[in-house]
């Protein structure tokens, strides 16, 4: 069973959105600061939310000071899962990491602590999405392709591309999907499931398109990337390094 602890976001400024004047100039002078949002009470919702929150880009979570009911949460993980822009919060990377963990396989019963979804629900929402799901997989899966690109010694195109599909849609997936490289106990556990059918996802590996980085900015974020992904692959330089 996995074993995931929730993120501690630090010192917490409880606001709405759009954020007041006053808590932004007080996180720009203390970076040590973090904002909760309550999502129920603010003016924007749903996707421009998301949109305003990407374009701000200050570090954020939500709370929700009235329950949502599981078409609301769908619908709002759904938006997260596909919108074209890098939001970082972290009830949607961990609601997002808790589908594709169950969608490859993995014991996820009691495994996160206050769950944006039920085990029950976590299956509806698959089944419901389960084309955005599988693509988040696909591209998860994939992203050891890219682990191989980093090492100077195996980034040659023919080798990387040969017999592999290439996906030039800048959109297949939601660009937050990077998030999930920063969460502690992904790395430990997506990558132990046997992976599936592989492809090359040209503008994801190549270009700077998640809020200006490229995606080596996002693995880098956590040591030992590279011999995660390649034991995933089997390959001899991961275990013999």
């Amino acid at each position: 069973m996995l074993n995931i602890d929730t993120p501690d976001l630090g010192n917490i400024i409880n606001c709405v959105v759009p954020i007041e004047i006053e808590n932004l100039r007080k996180y720009f002078e203390n970076k040590d600061l973090s904002f909760h949002i309550d999502y129920s009470c603010s003016k924007l919702q749903d996707k421009k939310l998301l949109v305003y929150l990407s374009n701000l880009d200050v570090p954020a979570d939500l709370t929700f000071s009235k329950a949502l009911d599981f078409e609301k949460r769908s619908s709002l993980l759904y938006e997260y899962m596909t919108l074209p822009a890098v939001v970082n919060l972290p009830v949607f990377n961990l609601a997002a990491s808790s589908i594709v963990f169950r969608y490859k396989g993995y014991d996820i019963e009691n495994a996160y602590p206050n769950p944006y979804f039920s085990l029950s629900e976590v299956d509806l929402y698959i089944r419901q999405n389960t084309s955005t799901v599988s693509r988040w997989v696909t591209f998860l899966d994939s992203c050891t392709i890219y682990a191989q690109k980093c090492l100077p010694e195996l980034n040659d195109e023919k080798f990387l591309t040969d017999g592999i599909e290439i996906v030039t849609n800048r959109e297949y997936v939601g660009y937050s999907i990077v998030n999930l490289f920063s969460l502690d106990f992904f790395f430990h556990n997506y990558y132990q499931k046997p992976l599936g059918t592989l492809y090359y996802f040209k503008p994801q590996f190549e270009e700077y398109m998640f809020h200006g980085k490229n995606l080596f900015y996002y693995y880098a974020t956590k040591h030992n990337f590279l011999l995660s992904m390649l034991k995933a692959l089997g390959k001899d330089y991961a275990d013999a390094h």
